[in-house]
């Protein structure tokens, strides 16, 4: 998930800095930028049966527009307003899926070296049942008097200490059975392979572990629900501007620009400086952008962030900094989605 991104990301500051002063030989696995990540096969309006059970947006509360961000207290109260029943909806639905994928460049200030990283995800939820599965991979690391240049070095420290892979299961939202494995688990070409039916992970190389929900919950930070797409706490008082439009295509376009000051992020720079031991993390900046349908749930879901700090102490003190982007495509409606069904064999889940 999004979080998985940030703190590989945080990690990868670290490495650059050791990297700085350890020479190692790297091995460059090619990534296929161009590759199609826009599956609008799944972008068409959830069917009536998906929409049983979720609360619909009343039409009182979406009469303010803005096609640019404003600051205008009634268009964000409406953005704000659907952001928030939306996220609501996906604890409701009996079905969703969600596929994303995101990726995130961070930067040593001190050393002036840089290293990026891929992530890719699909969530499955089908009545109780939950399914996650994700991997992510660092794609490049380079100095940044260099930038088209790959520091194979710099590449390969990150790769074997960054790469993984893992799934997430409960059939019952009562326990959650993980397995996750780092570099020597993912399968060649396994960033272009990963939304295909061909294998990107051997899951014999995996660790395995299982746990309450409410431990899973803690541990991944989520706020109300493990469902829900973000635990950013997004009111009228917590950003800065916001833009609502409505689309004739039967959803409604929203941007929302963060202020990063109010504790709107409390629980993401919470988790994010816990596991980096650094109390100096800081967002510099978030803004969201989403589709709604107009029945009330997340068509596309998108974060553009980034974050920035100091690690370690005296002399050994750096700087770091991050932009990140995450972007999520959902459907509700099963029957359409033959790829994004929970698979049958679960019985790793034990």
């Amino acid at each position: 998930m999004k979080k998985k991104l940030l703190l590989a990301i945080i990690s990868i500051v670290f490495i650059l800095s050791a990297v700085f002063f350890i020479a190692c030989d790297g091995k460059t696995e090619q990534f296929d930028e161009n590759q199609n990540l826009d599956h609008d096969d799944l972008g068409v309006a959830p069917n009536e049966e998906a929409q049983q059970g979720i609360v619909k947006p009343e039409a009182s509360k979406l009469t303010a527009s803005s096609s640019s961000l404003s600051e205008d207290a009634a268009v964000k109260e409406a953005a704000t307003y659907l952001f928030n029943l939306a996220n609501d909806n996906l604890s409701k639905v009996s079905y969703y899926a969600n596929y994303a994928y995101g990726s995130g460049v961070a930067t040593v200030t001190n050393l002036k070296m840089s290293g990026s990283m891929e992530v890719r995800e699909v969530r499955i939820k089908d009545d109780a049942a939950m399914y996650m599965v994700t991997m992510g991979r660092v794609v490049n690391g380079y100095n940044n008097d260099t930038p088209d240049k790959t520091n194979e070095a710099v590449l390969s420290a990150c790769r074997l200490l960054l790469d993984y892979g893992n799934r997430k299961f409960t059939p019952d939202g009562k326990t959650f059975y993980v397995q996750e494995g780092g570099s020597s688990a993912l399968l060649e070409n396994s960033l272009n392979n990963f939304f295909t039916e061909t294998a990107f992970i051997d899951w014999n190389k995996c660790d395995s572990k299982s746990m309450s929900v409410e431990a899973f919950m803690q541990e991944d930070f989520y706020n109300k629900s493990y469902v829900e797409t973000t635990n950013a706490t997004i009111t009228p008082d917590t950003i800065i501007n916001a833009s609502i439009v409505h689309n004739e295509a039967g959803y409604y376009e929203i941007e929302i620009t963060v202020d990063i000051t109010t504790d709107a992020l409390k629980l993401a720079t919470e988790s994010t400086r816990d596991s980096a031991s650094s109390k100096d993390i800081v967002y510099s900046h978030q803004t969201i952008k989403c589709q709604i349908w107009d029945c009330g749930l997340f068509r596309r879901y998108e974060t553009y962030d980034g974050w920035k700090g100091s690690f370690g102490a005296g002399i050994f003190k750096l700087g770091g900094s991050s932009t990140n982007e995450w972007h999520k495509y959902f459907t509700y409606n099963k029957e359409n989605a033959p790829l994004y069904q929970i698979p049958s064999d679960t019985s790793w889940a034990k």
